[in-house]
């Protein structure tokens, strides 16, 4: 399979006024085009410090970030960050107008997304007027937007109920396989993972070691609620719940 992104021997320490804090210590993953990716780990054991890495961010103090050329990545934070003054299809074209590429064919292929995703219309309206879900859609979009090749998911349904969440989880899931993506996605949810991914990464506690690699194995004709119900989920489930070193 074509790897779009390696992480070699990625290591990071802080110095901070109560001393070094080391956040990652030889991490080494790798990403097929084409697959949803999840690292998982117990709070701050350094998920989000190896995004900041690999999008350049933060500096590396160790080991290799090799990416295909011209690689385009796009990142969607835990929170939708939609920006309360502005409409559903402005707040959805921001990161184009940044980028200066607010054109017309831009503005249509996003109008496009926005009608294919169920949102069309609302595009008028504002983010205080729409569900959780919706706006996490919207937020989604927004990342679309831009055409990048691979997306960075960190925590992305963690402000959700959990029976929205699941929802809103599955519908993201199909939109990034449906636009033929790549994506990684930092997620306490060991169910969220299981359901959603192709592989999974276990991340220890701090400083971070790849403790584990899963590569999942479950029914691709079904959708990610349907697998939860599988008996191979529950025993991912256990597996996974066995290699953390603490309680999510």
């Amino acid at each position: 399979m074509n790897k779009i992104l390696q992480v070699k021997n990625i290591s990071k320490t802080y110095n901070t006024l109560n001393g070094e804090i080391e956040a990652l210590k030889d991490i080494s993953i790798d990403i097929n085009e084409g697959d949803f990716t999840a690292i998982i780990g117990s709070s701050g054991c350094g998920k989000s410090t190896l995004f900041n890495i690999i999008i350049g961010l933060e500096n590396k103090d160790n080991g290799i970030i090799k990416k295909n050329d011209n690689l385009k990545i796009g990142y969607m934070l835990q929170e939708d960050a939609l920006l309360p003054y502005l409409t559903i299809f402005e707040n959805a074209m921001i990161g184009l107008k940044i980028q200066k590429k607010d054109n017309d064919e831009n503005k249509k292929y996003v109008l496009n997304l926005l009608k294919e995703y169920g949102l069309i219309e609302f595009i008028n309206k504002y983010p205080k007027e729409l569900s959780g879900g919706m706006k996490q859609r919207v937020a989604l979009i927004r990342t679309l937007a831009t055409r990048p090749d691979l997306l960075l998911l960190d925590e992305p349904f963690s402000a959700l109920d959990y029976q929205s969440r699941i929802k809103v989880a599955d519908d993201v899931y199909n939109i990034i396989k449906k636009e033929k993506k790549t994506a990684i996605m930092i997620t306490h949810d060991i169910g969220e993972a299981i359901s959603l991914s192709q592989v999974i990464y276990v991340f220890s506690k701090r400083p971070a070691v790849v403790k584990k690699k899963y590569n999942i194995k479950l029914p691709n004709n079904i959708n990610s609620i349907e697998k939860r119900k599988c008996p191979e989920f529950a025993n991912y489930y256990e597996k996974i719940w066995s290699d953390l070193d603490e309680t999510i």
